[in-house]
């Protein structure tokens, strides 16, 4: 026992498990998109075998944890993903989507399924990546909406998530020999091969808002890693968007809680002006209304017409709802006292 060499697991195979890191709209990094993924049932078979089993039998976090958010759809979610797989050509019976982007004429196709592509070119993988990707979404239960700005996925009629397609091309100058070159045409652009993939999301409460994050394909990935990549990010957005849901419901109730205080408090700034305004023109009243009495007994005779038309103008100074005048309203009432005041003032 004791001449037995120490064993050590095999080292991962770096074509395997091709990581591109995304970011979540939390900065949170999505897991890597291994070529299979472990149900959870067979998971715990493993970790219920007795010690017999190997290093080789052991489940490596890459293979586990994925589509956990779907838990009645989460074994076929896994089978979709591990029989994910890009034909060398397209299909005899493509998708909806690329038979309606194939019957459009080279100028429009863009607007019928996002391909993005300066060289104004696509490269044969293309085609066939979009197709099983589709497929496989349409297979979970998904709807593929082709529109003007992206293709829009539906998840379970409540998340819609959005797909552009890019296809990175370099610039190549034409020389003078080239029997292309001419003055107004002096380069081209040439596909790289590769195909990268912004994926977005909206919410129902910003629709014209999108959260794209780009999955690019890299030299050393192929694109049946890209297609698991990409399928994997789409499943893992439906719970970020619940989860801005809900911090958007708590930001809103907080923000209608703010706003109901605003006004309360608004009103009663308001009906206090109003009654102080009041107390004002009430005490402003009852001033000129005293002051224009005096002024009548120390200045005009008792028995005539001249002091009974004041008396009843003292009384309407005072109260004029209560003693409303035949021909001056309460804006007359008021022009008067304004003018007095600016004079008074002066």
């Amino acid at each position: 026992m004791g001449n037995e060499k120490p064993s050590q697991p095999e080292l991962p195979n770096a074509e395997d498990n091709l990581v591109i890191t995304i970011n979540k709209a939390k900065k949170q990094q999505v897991k890597s998109a291994p070529k299979t993924i472990v149900k959870p049932a067979k998971i715990k078979e493993k970790e219920e075998t007795p010690s017999l089993s190997t290093n080789h039998d052991k489940v490596s976090e890459q293979e586990i944890g994925y589509f956990t958010y779907f838990k009645q759809d989460e074994d076929k979610l896994i089978d979709l993903y591990n029989n994910l797989k890009i034909n060398k050509t397209l299909s005899s019976k493509p998708h909806k989507a690329i038979v309606g982007y194939r019957k459009k004429t080279q100028s429009y196709r863009e607007d019928k399924l996002r391909i993005k592509s300066a060289s104004g070119e696509i490269f044969p993988e293309v085609l066939p990546f979009i197709d099983s990707l589709f497929k496989a979404l349409e297979k979970a239960d998904a709807k593929i909406v082709p529109k003007y700005d992206e293709t829009e996925v539906i998840l379970k009629d409540k998340y819609t998530i959005t797909l552009n397609f890019k296809l990175p091309c370099r610039k190549i100058n034409l020389s003078t020999e080239d029997e292309r070159y001419s003055t107004y045409h002096t380069f081209e652009y040439e596909t790289k091969g590769i195909i990268n993939v912004e994926v977005g999301y909206k919410l129902s409460w910003y629709s014209w808002g999108r959260s794209e994050k780009n999955i690019n394909q890299t030299k050393r990935m192929t694109t049946e890693d890209l297609l698991r990549k990409v399928f994997v990010y789409i499943f893992s957005l439906p719970k970020i968007i619940d989860e801005e849901e809900k911090a958007y419901i708590i930001r809103e109730k907080q923000r209608l809680k703010e706003e109901e205080e605003r006004l309360i408090l608004q009103e009663k700034r308001d009906n206090e002006y109003t009654k102080t305004q009041q107390l004002i023109n009430n005490s402003l009243n009852y001033f000129y209304s005293k002051l224009i009495q005096e002024y009548v007994a120390a200045e005009m005779n008792k028995d005539s017409e001249e002091y009974e038309w004041a008396m009843r103008k003292v009384k309407w100074i005072r109260d004029s709802e209560k003693y409303p005048d035949e021909l001056l309203t309460e804006n007359e009432k008021e022009k008067l006292f304004t003018k007095k005041t600016i004079r008074m003032n002066f």
